[in-house]
């Protein structure tokens, strides 16, 4: 699952940072000509864009980065893991079984995926243990080998003392596979034995009965850290998923265009072997609830082809690298991020060696992977409409809080917005109790508009600094319950310039002013 930034998410950072500011002073929070008339700052604060750079950090997933252009223009680049497949889970090989061995001498094919070869094995774990059902009524001694599976230049063996017990089979220890190496040409492993009864006599361990071989190996927990042979030309289902996206960290719900997405899909195969992946599926679901197929002419018949480590040239534990890029030149990708997606499903399928070369030397190890993973790459300009965001912040209205009622004669708050941005915001203030129940509002009728956006020219660049003022009257009824308040619930809903009808730029110097204050008029 993954979050990607984009320019809005700085606009609720911004009003995050406005509201969770320390209090300081106010330009109006001086005590008035009339004594009994008071007025208090509730806070102040200044802020550039780039200063809003740690918390969208701080807020993000760390392969997030945001950097600031020449012309201080500020460009989001994320990057995050789509889905991973490791080659063991498509790929298994003998894990746990019970191999019979008729003969002294006997080849027992081991099982593999259609079409793979096996030729090495090395092996990380594992267990074998001999069994042998001696219904000879006499102590067998003997050692049993494994042709094919060696360590450090020394053949596998297994002595065994199997004494005749009626009606059970002899079990030998754990044999510890760990470290051990196979080998084999043909998918096969060759065993054999030597038994001798008490007088030397050498012998072919009688069937247990009903055609069963008296002799077995148990194989338990066998695991590999390394696999070589030859992949033939299979089709396999790689991977399927929906993956829920968030394209910013808010519940945010408004009108977004955005400028221009770039986004860059990367596979990072460690499969040493010719690898193709065939995209049976692979939509976005939009914010709308509408499917938008991802369209682009890089996908030559749905497919593509992933680079490689390659065994010839000694790239064992190498992962390789492939990429392709989808911007509004040559995909719909822009309509999709339009969209704001809110979720991925896709279905790929994959092909080994769709060229069916029968001299590739293919291998995997325990950790091959292949791995899809998006980059994304915005600068921070666009426009957004009705754009939404939802915040608490703790109050505190200090010795109002205890006032008596009847001494208020009126209560007044004062916002003052000084913005250098190109975003206007409309605000609603719910005060509510240490319960989150709401107690009264900011403003009567809904929302109301307190900031301006900054004026802009004709490529979207904010020219200069409005001033807002806002003023909201209150009854000292009214006040008495705001008072009690223990927080703030704030609804912020913002618009860049112009109605959010063009483009705009957001730079790293920019700079809003943003003061809150209430004067209380007490009655004597």
């Amino acid at each position: 699952m993954y979050q990607k930034q984009i320019f809005w998410a700085l606009l609720v950072l911004c009003a995050t940072a406005w509201w969770s500011c320390q209090k300081s002073a106010f330009e109006d929070a001086q005590l008035a000509d009339h004594s009994a008339e008071f007025a208090f700052p509730l806070f102040s604060t200044s802020l550039e864009l780039q200063d809003l750079m740690v918390n969208v950090l701080n807020d993000s997933l760390s392969g997030d980065t945001i950097r600031i252009n020449p012309d201080n223009s500020m460009t989001l680049f994320y990057t995050g893991d789509v889905a991973e497949k490791k080659a063991t889970d498509i790929f298994t090989f003998f894990q746990n079984g019970l191999v019979p061995v008729a003969d002294t001498v006997y080849n027992a094919p081991y099982d593999t995926p259609d079409s793979v070869s096996v030729s090495k094995v090395i092996l990380s774990a594992g267990t074998i243990n001999l069994i042998i059902f001696n219904t000879t009524g006499q102590t067998l001694t003997g050692t049993f080998y494994i042709e094919q599976m060696t360590k450090n230049g020394v053949k596998a063996s297994i002595p065994f003392v199997a004494p005749s017990i009626p009606g059970l089979p002899w079990i030998s220890p754990a044999f510890d596979l760990t470290g051990w190496v196979l080998e084999s040409d043909n998918n096969t492993l060759s065993f054999r034995y030597e038994a001798y009864l008490p007088n030397g006599d050498r012998i072919k361990i009688p069937e247990a009965g009903g055609g069963t071989p008296g002799v077995g190996l148990l194989f338990q927990n066998m695991t590999f850290s390394y696999l070589q042979g030859y992949w033939g030309y299979t089709v396999y289902p790689l991977t399927i998923d929906t993956i829920e996206i968030d394209i910013n960290q808010t519940d945010l719900k408004g009108d977004v265009h955005i400028d221009d997405p770039k986004v860059t899909m990367t596979v990072f195969n460690s499969w040493g072997f010719p690898t193709r992946g065939v995209v049976k599926y692979l939509s976005f679901i939009g914010s709308d609830g509408l499917e938008y197929k991802l369209e682009s002419p890089i996908f030559n018949g749905d497919s593509l082809d992933f680079d490689y480590p390659s065994w010839v040239a000694g790239e064992v534990g190498q992962t390789k690298a492939t990429s392709y890029f989808f911007d509004k030149t040559n995909s719909n990708i822009d309509d999709i991020f339009n969209a704001q997606p809110t979720k991925l499903i896709y279905e790929v399928l994959g092909v080994s060696n769709a060229a069916q070369d029968p001299n590739i030397i293919g291998f995997i190890t325990d950790s091959s992977t292949i791995k899809l993973q998006i980059a994304v790459e915005m600068l921070l300009e666009g426009s957004a409409r009705n754009f939404g965001a939802d915040q608490f912040l703790d109050l505190n209205f200090g010795d109002y809080e205890n006032l008596d009622t009847a001494r208020i004669e009126s209560v007044e708050f004062k916002l003052v917005t000084e913005n250098g941005t190109p975003i206007s915001t409309n605000l609603q203030v719910y005060f509510q109790d240490s319960l989150g129940v709401a107690l009264d509002s900011l403003f009567n009728n809904g929302p109301e508009f307190i900031m301006v956006a900054a004026p802009i020219d004709a490529n979207g660049n904010a020219t200069g600094v409005e001033r807002t003022e806002t003023f909201i009257p209150m009854s000292a009824v009214r006040f008495d319950r705001i008072r009690q308040a223990k927080q703030a619930y704030l609804r912020t809903s913002f618009t860049t310039a112009q109605d959010g009808q063009v483009p705009v730029k957001l730079l790293a110097n920019q700079t809003s002013v943003v003061k809150m204050g209430v004067k209380v008029k007490l009655k004597y």
